[in-house]
């Protein structure tokens, strides 16, 4: 990495140490089931903070690629995401941006902020859905073939009411 690449120079120590373990685990340098080093290896490895490695920790098994075993470590996951590690979109990225943010009185405003931002994107796709679930319903599917489809469980096919037409 050099400093010249766009957009690469503010990227935080966990999130560049991060995505170093998922390249790796993506080529598979790192196997599945394989340990990874300790934490305070890594700490060592890469001259930080154990604090700075929890984040990579929290990171990696947020992105599938890793499951931690109390008192024994952590290990490459048995069973890779689809996106075989890619580095998540947001909202995990705006997370972890914001848990990064060390003044406190800015973390919470960046949360709000990012709360209300996705609370709006959740209005319009609940909207989008209902509209969906209604032109279905009008189509003739039946609401427990659209709740089949959705892939609810039978417990859950009451989510799907009967649109107003």
């Amino acid at each position: 990495m050099t400093p010249s690449e766009p957009g690469r120079a503010s990227r935080h120590a966990y999130e560049r140490i991060a995505d170093e373990y998922t390249r790796q685990i993506h080529d598979g340098s790192l196997h599945p089931g394989s340990a990874l080093p300790s934490q305070s290896e890594m700490a060592e490895r890469y001259g930080v903070s154990g604090i700075v490695i929890r984040e990579v920790i929290r990171l990696l098994k947020s992105r599938g690629l890793i499951r931690t075993v109390r008192r024994r470590g952590s290990f490459v996951a048995e069973q890779l995401p689809d996106n075989h590690g890619a580095v998540p979109q947001e909202p995990v990225g705006e997370i972890e941006r914001i848990r990064a943010t060390p003044d406190p009185i800015l973390r919470a405003r960046l949360a709000t902020e990012l709360s209300t931002q996705y609370q709006i994107r959740l209005a319009e796709l609940s909207s989008i859905r209902l509209a969906a679930i209604e032109d279905a319903y009008t189509s003739g599917v039946t609401a427990t073939e659209i709740a089949q489809r959705l892939g609810l469980t039978k417990g859950r096919i009451s989510q799907i009411r009967h649109p107003k037409v």
